[in-house]
């Protein structure tokens, strides 16, 4: 029988996720949902729970069961919906540099064809984009997503700080072995096995060679979407670096908006605030 989800990293894009979610899919104890990004608290709430229940095959057979959506922390309607769902679910969080995630955010979108604009002109675009409605908002929140205290604010609103644990993707980076073993205590599953892949970089920054087969490619079955993708995938430099004007500019818009974050998540402070 397909169970319910013991825990949900939700969140934040660009901050080491999809990492995360494949060390933990390579755990013998833990069972990740199919596919990673359900989507359910945000998008396809009204599907109903059984239908969200059906995306953990083999879950009966794990100690830990979860999926990853990165977008529950910032829509404002999923992380109520999760509390009122599920109330006794853990939520693992992954924060970044706030500058620095908006920055691969943007690169993100312009590898696969979504954003023309240059960095700074979408920056100033950003609060029209947001007032178009959900799918905006989701696709070019550079800035908006990386003002985390008042995401995590309402986290706790509706979870107490035992059921959630946030970690950082520097952390990640630095050290994977560290980051890994605090999750899965905190999972309450082995923290002595190693996935094979951990400390691997998983959906870094690539480009493509055509966004068109990209896009055509979604709706092929699962293994040749991913052939596809593999072969439409062409070497790609790390992206520019950026100017250091935009981000003295980027890092006094998340220094108001992230003034006391350290204190709202009850640890040292991340090296980048």
């Amino acid at each position: 029988m397909d169970q319910e989800p013991t825990f949900i990293v939700a969140g934040a894009m660009r901050c080491g996720t999809t990492s995360l979610n494949a060390y933990l899919r390579e755990h013998p104890q833990i069972a990740m949902s199919q596919p990673k990004e359900v989507h359910f608290f945000d998008v396809h709430y009204a599907k109903g729970f059984d239908w969200y229940r059906s995306h953990f095959p083999g879950a009966h057979r794990a100690k830990a069961i979860g999926e990853a959506t990165p977008e529950y922390l910032y829509a404002p309607e999923a992380i109520p919906r999760i509390a009122a769902t599920v109330p006794e679910v853990k939520i693992l969080l992954m924060l970044r540099d706030p500058v620095d995630r908006a920055y691969s955010h943007y690169w993100h979108n312009r590898s696969r064809g979504h954003e023309q604009l240059a960095f700074e002109a979408a920056l100033d675009e950003e609060p029209h984009r947001l007032a178009k409605g959900p799918e905006a908002r989701s696709t070019f929140s550079y800035v908006d997503k990386g003002r985390y205290r008042e995401q995590i604010e309402r986290v706790f609103d509706h979870f107490p700080a035992e059921q959630v644990l946030i970690q950082t993707f520097e952390e990640l980076v630095e050290s994977p072995e560290l980051v890994f073993g605090r999750t899965c205590r905190f999972l309450g599953v082995a923290d002595d096995f190693r996935p094979p892949s951990l400390g691997r970089s998983i959906n870094a920054y690539v480009e493509f060679r055509s966004t068109r087969i990209r896009h055509v490619a979604r709706h092929l079955p699962p293994p040749l979407r991913r052939l596809v993708g593999k072969l439409n995938e062409k070497p790609a430099a790390a992206y520019p670096p950026m100017r250091p004007e935009t981000r003295l500019r980027l890092d006094a818009a998340f220094g108001a908006a992230n003034d006391g974050l350290t204190d709202l998540i009850g640890r040292d402070s991340p090296a980048w605030e």
